[in-house]
């Protein structure tokens, strides 16, 4: 990739990926219309919680919301979220190589104990996501890529979410036993 695009930076993420239903979700297309996606996450040692909304899957386009959390009061945002009825989920940890490409940002995802997968992205307007993710397509081809369908997509989160141990209730466990596992990302 570093022949072809500019190697922007890499990210260090753990996530705290909050489901919007009280009961217990087994294969995630059945919060697959639910526009509200709330996120707790340190990227590079610095928190932020994230409300991403919109019709999500492997080609959506949604409006995302980003607010500073300070990362040692993330106890106290759980407290707060699971008090407004967010409190289980799935867990997310990953390193991000990111590349910018003739406009798109490119990025390689690593999963530990997974694997990889890849992301391509541009921020647009509203009225320019249809020319975005041509131009988007119409690149990834030339590379020998291609975009997941939403099928894939969510086979995709599936997969990494139903990892033992990867999955959360806050009215059942502590973050504290769950932060020792990701101790690096803090």
């Amino acid at each position: 990739m570093e022949r072809k695009g500019k190697f922007i930076g890499r990210k260090d993420k753990f996530s705290i990926i909050y489901f919007p239903t009280r009961k217990k979700i087994k294969d995630i297309r059945e919060i697959k219309d639910e526009p509200i996606d709330l996120r707790l996450r340190v990227i590079n040692k610095r928190g932020e919680l994230v409300l991403k909304y919109g019709k999500w899957g492997g080609k959506d386009s949604r409006k995302e919301f980003i607010f500073p959390v300070n990362v040692a009061q993330f106890d106290e945002m759980i407290e707060f979220l699971k008090i407004l009825g967010f409190y289980q989920g799935a867990l997310n940890a990953t390193t991000t190589y990111i590349y910018k490409y003739k406009g798109i940002e490119l990025s390689l995802v690593k999963v530990p104990d997974w694997g990889y997968y890849f992301e391509a992205e541009i921020v647009t307007k509203k009225d320019k996501i249809k020319e975005a993710n041509e131009k988007i397509k119409k690149e990834l081809e030339k590379l020998g890529l291609k975009t997941v369908s939403n099928q894939e997509f969510y086979k995709l989160l599936n997969e990494m979410n139903k990892r033992k141990g990867y999955r959360f209730n806050f009215k059942r466990q502590k973050f504290s036993e769950i932060k020792k596992r990701f101790i690096k990302y803090f």
